[in-house]
């Protein structure tokens, strides 16, 4: 895949953090990617991550103040309190504003940020009262806790463990000096106990892996979305060149068998003779037909040009043509114009050939939205009954083309009462026949582009499912292992803080309910959610794994004491918010209604159990704030993939469409050139050379060189059937071009099962047919092939005055040269007079 999603999600290289690298070395740079980008800045991780970065620096922004200034006294009171807030809150702001109108996340916002957060973490005696000093539930450890999951989002690995170090000692640093100011007993003069120190420590790396952990499973789910849309796209080119290789062979199949090997055969069968001037300008109009890159070439039309289309192409056949009144001047699309006129040459042709009389009647009616066209003469008539069903004439070039086009054609024809051809199209059955077909002509007379053959639609409903369904799957995991750990963590929580609990056994249980509802959603997640959507799975057991985690989250809080309300015996509080967010991707709501549920009962908790009190009241609020806000990060970095990835599918399918279309354009370019090789160097040459009067249609020489391009021509025409391999038709053109310049007519038959050989017989075909013709005299050879998977057997006829025994010495000797490792059997007609015939017999069970 040229664009993969890799650079979907990256777009410019700020937009994923430089570690990444999709492993691919023929994956193209950006320098290589089209001018105007088709991902826009509005698309991939970085404007994702720039938008959650601002939510979450606002958010503190907006509660820092309120906790700083409702938790009482600071341990060292002084003016610095107002200043660094401030600042802080400045800061912020500045760096929210810019991420979100600028769309990323600047290195220097994250370094900047990083700043910002050692120095509050330094200065925390002078922003928290002292016995929140230190605390891993303060406000100030919960501003840097953000400024880690930025790094994480923006900077490389180490530099995400580096950020989160310098903070830890910032904090230790600060730690200290508040102890040194209080006269701690700690180990080392800190603030806190060495239990509290580590907890707040290990919140800060926490958030560093929680970081790290969301961005690269949200980097795998770029890959495996990449490498299921390419393969699917793969296999969509595959199709789309195939599509358009099969409908160019078709097209000019049958253009072939309109213009050309109908002109040629006239000429040879002398039904022009005495008509130069219609030979000019029919080869005239046959050579424009064939240089015209496909049939969407084809001018915009009305139904009155139809006609009068139809009436040259008439004359062209040396027929009188009656136009009757009454044909209509709306213009029908580029496509429906090309297929009446195709349509309405063939029946001309047919005229010509069977009808015997020069006189053919052409009308036209209808309307804006739909056309009938016909064509009737007075001639012999057939019966339709007994008309032979295998030629291209009535199957493909009449009812096959006006069928492609959502239309249909009528024969209607009996001996001795003449044939009457109706072509009919109108919008409303096209529609019916053709739903995603584009019928409407430009107002203007201009027709827009129509898509090349075998080209699709941009369609990026696929994209958009896979895309959505891989940023959700490894979000979800993301999510749902972070929950899994963290809930793992909190045991050495709830052991350390067990004194904090009204009884120990209540809150033990909790933890046991809480943590098999985390195991339930890694599993859902990782095992079942590999063949399906996950999302489904995860929204359908979400009701009751929501109310369960809840009700043994409250319990845990419920038995917390007053003081444990404000110690790591609160855990629930950020585990809960982990398992909600999980759910939250298909339900926000729920999200919202039990975390804030949970958050209020703990406020309500801590407001009774300490009398109002407006510091444990902030304190709180900052534990809550704390553990929600991460998380509420988390789920907007999934929310926000799931909700860009309609614009990269868009993107991304528009992009596959182009490489498809250019793939099938170049495919069909390369068949045409190699088909269209021999009619280049022998047929234009003779068709030129009667558009422009050098080659006179009334002698013997010319007329028997149409007859012999015309059976070229004829011999293409007729085994071209849309599944004849391509090496098949070389051989075909071979020994049809072998044959006309010994003036010999081939009538070729290829049977079935061919397809299935090796290669080789087609080579061995060609190079023996070409040595026995040298035997041939003018006249006509028949060349029948048939194979099996055991044996090769090839039958030629022709008039040739060479005797029999020598006609099989050179077939041997022949034969023994092309496949020397074979049993080569000779068949020759020993009494044949003036016509040879002999088979020529190969074992091809050792066959290369």
């Amino acid at each position: 895949m040229p664009l993969t999603l890799v650079y979907a999600l990256r777009g410019r290289p700020a937009h994923v953090p430089p570690e990444y690298h999709d492993g691919d070395p023929a994956t193209p740079t950006d320098s290589a990617l089209p001018a105007p980008t088709l991902l826009s800045r509005e698309v991939g991780l970085g404007p994702v991550a720039a938008r959650s970065a601002a939510i979450l620096r606002t958010a503190w922004c907006v509660i820092a103040p309120v906790v700083a200034y409702a938790s009482g006294p600071v341990a060292a009171p002084s003016y610095w309190r107002d200043v660094l807030l401030a600042g802080a809150i400045a800061w912020g702001l500045i760096a929210a504003w810019t991420c979100w109108r600028g769309g990323q996340l600047p290195v220097w916002a994250v370094l900047g940020d990083t700043l910002v957060s050692v120095g509050l973490l330094i200065a925390m005696v002078r922003l928290l009262p002292t016995e929140f000093v230190g605390a891993a539930g303060s406000w100030v450890v919960g501003w840097a806790g953000v400024s880690i999951l930025l790094a994480a989002w923006r900077l490389r690995a180490p530099l995400v463990w580096a950020v989160a170090l310098v903070e830890i000692a910032a904090y230790l640093f600060g730690s200290r000096v508040a102890g040194i100011q209080a006269g701690s007993n700690e180990p080392l003069g800190l603030a806190r106990p060495l239990e509290g120190t580590a907890q707040a420590a290990g919140v800060l790396l926490a958030l560093a892996a929680i970081g790290l952990m969301l961005v690269h499973l949200v980097r795998l789910g770029a890959t495996n979305a990449s490498a299921t849309i390419a393969r699917r796209n793969i296999t969509g080119r595959t199709d789309t060149v195939e599509q358009a290789r099969l409908h160019d062979r078709g097209a000019r199949r049958l253009l072939l068998h309109d213009t050309v090997l109908t002109t040629l055969t006239a000429i040879a069968r002398g039904g022009l003779r005495g008509r130069a001037d219609i030979v000019r300008a029919r080869c005239t109009d046959d050579l424009e037909a064939l240089s015209r890159d496909s049939e969407s070439d084809e001018p915009l039309r009305t139904g009155r040009q139809l006609v009068a289309v139809a009436a040259r192409q008439a004359s062209y056949r040396g027929l009188r043509p009656y136009l009757a009144d009454g044909a209509p001047d709306d213009v029908l699309p580029a496509e429906v114009t090309a297929a009446f006129a195709a349509a309405s040459r063939e029946a001309l042709s047919n005229v010509e050939k069977h009808a015997g009389t020069t006189e053919v009647g052409i009308a036209a009616r209808g309307t804006a939205d739909a056309l009938e066209l016909t064509i009737h003469d007075r001639g012999r008539g057939f019966d339709p009954a007994n008309a032979g069903s295998g030629g291209l004439g009535l199957s493909k070039s009449l009812t096959g083309r006006m069928a492609a086009v959502g239309g249909a054609a009528y024969v209607r024809s009996a001996i001795g009462r003449g044939t009457v051809v109706t072509l009919r199209w109108s919008l409303a059955e096209a529609r019916l026949v053709r739903p995603g077909a584009q019928w409407e002509p430009a107002p203007s007379g201009v027709a827009d582009p129509a898509p090349a053959p075998g080209e699709a639609e941009p369609g990026p409903l696929i994209e958009e499912r896979v895309l959505a369904d891989r940023f959700t799957r490894y979000g979800l995991l993301a999510l749902a292992w972070i929950g899994h750990f963290w809930q793992a963590l909190s045991l050495g929580l709830l052991i350390t803080s067990w004194s904090e609990y009204r009884s120990g056994w209540a809150a033990l249980s909790g933890w046991l309910v809480l943590f098999v509802v985390t195991l339930i959603q890694v599993a859902l997640v990782t095992v079942q959610g590999k063949g399906r959507f996950p999302s489904d799975l995860i929204d359908r057991h979400a009701w009751w794994l929501t109310g369960l985690s809840v009700v043994a989250a409250l319990a845990v809080l419920l038995d917390c004491t007053p003081a444990g309300l404000l110690t790591p015996a609160n855990w629930p509080i950020g585990v809960l918010g982990w398992i909600l967010s999980v759910f939250a991707v298909q339900r926000p709501r729920w999200f919202d209604l039990a975390w804030l549920s949970l958050a209020l009962t703990t406020l309500s908790a801590v407001t009774i159990e300490w009398s109002g009190s407006g510091p444990a009241f902030a304190y709180a609020l900052g534990v809550v704030f704390g553990a929600g806000i991460p998380q509420v990060g988390a789920l907007v970095i999934v929310l926000q993939l799931r909700q860009h990835a309609t614009d990269a599918a868009a993107a991304l399918s528009e992009q596959h469409h182009l490489d498809a279309a250019r793939a099938a354009r170049e495919a069909v370019t390369a068949d045409r050139k190699q088909r269209d090789a021999a009619l280049n160097r022998d047929l234009f040459p003779l068709l030129r050379a009667l558009a422009n009067g050098s080659a006179n249609p009334e002698t013997p020489v010319v007329r028997r060189r149409c007859e012999l391009a015309a059976a070229e021509v004829r011999a293409l025409v007729d085994h071209d059937d849309l599944t004849t391999p391509i090496a098949t038709l070389d051989a075909v053109a071979a020994v049809t071009r072998s044959a006309r310049q010994r003036d010999v007519v081939p009538i070729l038959h290829l049977g079935d099962g061919l397809d299935a050989l090796s290669p080789d017989w087609q080579r061995t075909f060609t190079r023996l047919a070409d040595r026995m013709l040298m035997e041939a005299l003018p006249g006509e050879a028949t060349f029948t092939v048939r194979g099996t998977p055991e044996e090769i057997a090839i039958t030629f006829c022709f008039p040739t005055g060479t005797p029999a025994p020598v006609l099989e010495a050179v077939a041997v000797g022949t034969g023994n040269q092309l496949i020397p490792d074979r049993h080569i059997r000779v068949d020759v007609e020993p009494e044949m007079t003036s016509i040879a015939w002999l088979e020529v017999t190969w074992d091809t069970k050792t066959a290369a």
